[in-house]
């Protein structure tokens, strides 16, 4: 297996990889030539597996492995600069960990200094906290549920997170084999804020919801008493220690609460 480790030295890129050439969210391994300044570095068998959008304005990225070492990096979209580490974003969402899930198969999470690993192979949840979460899930004051499959899945969901969004995109694949209940958050400021609410107010949650994601709403109103249960949805997340989001509390078939990061594809919902 694969190993997520850090390649420890600041690399920048070449002038002649053109910004342009990052475009695609996937491309096959062996189509994608390693960027010029990795390449002078003269690491043995180091590859791009994968080039991929990050889903933040101006920063592109790669899978590179490196013998059985695989490390997620990231360019200016300039194509002149690369950087390895954690990219965190607003209220503490672990963005590189998002990357790594989606990316590299779920493998453990890149550590900070100071940091307790994950359990090997796991979610970073130990089996008790996994139980406590689903059990706090079903405690929130609201979600928007949809789906008509006899499995339902908690997902924590922020209407300014990328990845949230492309996780509600797959989903729309599989509703007629799961149940997910929405639980709107304000995670990532103010316009999260709003924007949950507005969702907890709506006649429509779900459309409204779909709607968020074009970004053609206007002139959002919300109540005190929205504002006040997306609090309490965002403090029980956080009493569950979910501090990033897409995140999907479940149980598996057998009963066990589980606890998933990152954003899932269709294939990935229909195998929890």
């Amino acid at each position: 297996m694969k190993r997520t480790t850090l390649i420890a030295t600041a690399v920048t890129l070449a002038s002649s990889l053109m910004a342009g050439a990052v475009h695609a969210q996937q491309q096959d391994a062996g189509d994608i030539a390693l960027p010029k300044a990795i390449a002078d570095l003269g690491i043995p068998d180091a590859t791009v597996d994968k080039q991929f959008e990050t889903g933040i304005e101006g920063i592109n990225g790669y899978v590179v492995s490196v013998e059985t070492d695989t490390n997620v990096l990231y360019t200016t979209e300039d194509g002149r600069h690369a950087f390895i580490g954690m990219i965190l974003g607003e209220g503490g969402m672990n963005i590189t960990q998002q990357h790594i899930e989606e990316h590299m198969g779920g493998l453990p999470q890149m550590q900070m200094p100071g940091q307790q690993p994950q359990a090997a192979g796991g979610s970073g949840f130990s089996a008790e906290e996994e139980a406590n979460g689903f059990e706090l899930m079903e405690s929130v004051p609201f979600y928007a549920e949809e789906g008509t499959g006899d499995k339902v899945l908690y997902v924590v969901y922020d209407t300014q997170c990328p990845f949230c969004t492309r996780m509600h995109d797959a989903s729309r694949e599989v509703l007629e084999e799961v149940t997910i209940r929405w639980v709107p958050v304000g995670y990532l400021g103010e316009q999260s804020l709003i924007e949950a609410a507005s969702i907890v107010d709506s006649d429509d949650p779900l459309a409204l919801m779909e709607a968020l994601k074009g970004g053609g709403v206007s002139d959002l109103t919300s109540t005190p008493g929205a504002m006040e249960i997306v609090s309490q949805n965002s403090q029980i997340v956080r009493q569950a220690g979910i501090t990033s989001t897409p995140t999907t509390i479940y149980q598996d078939e057998d009963g066990t609460p589980r606890i998933r990061r990152g954003a899932l594809t269709a294939e990935q919902i229909r195998s929890l």
